[in-house]
């Protein structure tokens, strides 16, 4: 998920101290049915390994650089030609003073639609559906007529972005909604209707331009050809069989209590405040996912190294690229980012939810490196702790290719 809505457009709708009273009220009156509860710390003994690794000094320095910048919490998983090396710093849950280990799952994100486009892949392997076939299939006719172009357009393009729908996450709306809604379970036909009668961005095919508007429509015909929802087929044909068991879907199933907080800078001051269940859709398709470095390294490795969760053909079908603009490339569920940057290829997917973010990568320029991390701090919304976000990001791409 990427968040493009700057808080000053809600401020825009609400004076600044009415909607500070209306968050807090909000947040106490939704704390009841919390999906995330205080955090409880989790057992972590580490490994030896780690310590011994060559860069093990140059990870954990600058983890530490940027947690002093201001970032809560970060985990980080990196593999390359020395072995494997994990690190942490900082805070799952500020107030309670828990540290952020690798055993907390932490919200992975975007990084679900990574997932969903592997189950897609499944399902067509298996004779379910072809990803050529138009969503309009699927998708009930009421929705397909209120969504430009939604009469044009396959499961293919959708999960490479190419439709030119309307963003939902886009919608001032739809944030309103997120914040007089706290802890609310959204249903896809619920958020659907923020896409409906909003003018496409461009012509289907023409070129690619990400919108979570797709994976969610990818997820509602997943449930109509399955007969139950994609969250039990992602368990089952993905998670379970990887052993993936500190993974989760939020809005789905419960979430354990040892689950890391998210945290933003929701006035642009330069404080942060607990945003952990102002849920943004989690649960269809385009996020909502939570899980551990070691669990996404796991799906990683399973997709791109040991090849056991889709065929040769399915993953060279995956691997074919459009260009978005002059920073990244969009396969089919996977991202081809950091082009502006003078790194080595990557390929994976980042993870940017409100509260948390996350980078799933492998670099197959640069010996197959493997670089995971997670972040407590929602970072493509416009605050002061965005830069330090895409400073840590960059340094730590470098150390990790270097």
């Amino acid at each position: 998920m990427r968040l493009f809505l700057n808080t000053k457009k809600i401020f825009s709708v609400m004076t600044r101290k009415y909607f500070h009273v209306l968050f807090l009220l909000l947040t106490f009156v939704g704390c009841q049915k919390a999906d995330v509860v205080s955090t409880e710390t989790c057992q972590y003994e580490g490994n030896m390994a780690y310590f011994q690794h060559p860069k093990a000094g140059d990870f954990s320095s600058l983890m530490e650089k940027y947690r002093k910048l201001g970032l809560p919490g970060i985990v980080a998983l990196v593999e390359d030609q020395d072995g494997l090396w994990v690190g942490h710093t900082g805070k799952a849950d500020i107030s309670a003073d828990v540290d952020f280990l690798p055993c907390h799952p932490s919200k992975a994100a975007s990084i679900t639609k990574m997932m969903v486009a592997v189950l897609a892949f499944k399902m067509q392997e298996k004779g379910d559906w072809s990803l050529d076939d138009k969503i309009e299939a699927y998708i009930s006719k009421d929705i397909i007529d209120r969504i430009p172009n939604a009469d044009k357009v396959s499961l293919r393009q959708c999960l490479q972005h190419t439709t030119g729908f309307y963003d939902i996450i886009t919608d001032s709306d739809f944030y309103l909604s997120v914040l007089n809604n706290p802890n609310r379970h959204w249903k896809a036909e619920d958020l659907i209707r923020f896409a409906f009668d909003k003018e496409s961005e461009f012509v289907p095919g023409s070129r690619a331009g990400y919108s979570n508007t797709n994976t969610l429509l990818v997820a509602m015909a997943m449930d109509a050809v399955l007969g139950y929802s994609h969250a039990r087929a992602l368990r089952e044909e993905i998670w379970s069989p990887l052993n993936m068991n500190d993974t989760y879907y939020q809005s789905r199933e419960p979430l354990p209590s040892n689950v890391a907080q998210g945290y933003y800078d929701l006035y642009n001051d330069g404080s942060i405040l607990n945003v952990s269940n102002l849920i943004t859709g989690s649960g269809n398709g385009y996020g909502g996912v939570y899980s551990t470095v070691y669990d996404l390294h796991t799906f990683l490795r399973a997709l791109f190294f040991e090849k056991t969760l889709i065929s040769q053909e399915s993953l060279d079908e995956m691997l074919v690229f459009e260009n978005e603009n002059e920073k990244r490339d969009i396969g089919v569920g996977v991202l081809r980012p950091f082009l502006d940057l003078a790194v080595p290829t990557s390929i994976g997917h980042t993870g940017r939810d409100l509260g948390y973010s996350a980078d799933l990568f492998f670099f197959p320029t640069a010996d197959n490196r493997i670089m995971i991390f997670m972040v407590n701090y929602g970072t493509d919304g416009d605050t002061p702790l965005r830069e330090v976000f895409w400073a840590f990001e960059q340094e730590m791409i470098s150390l990790v290719t270097e």
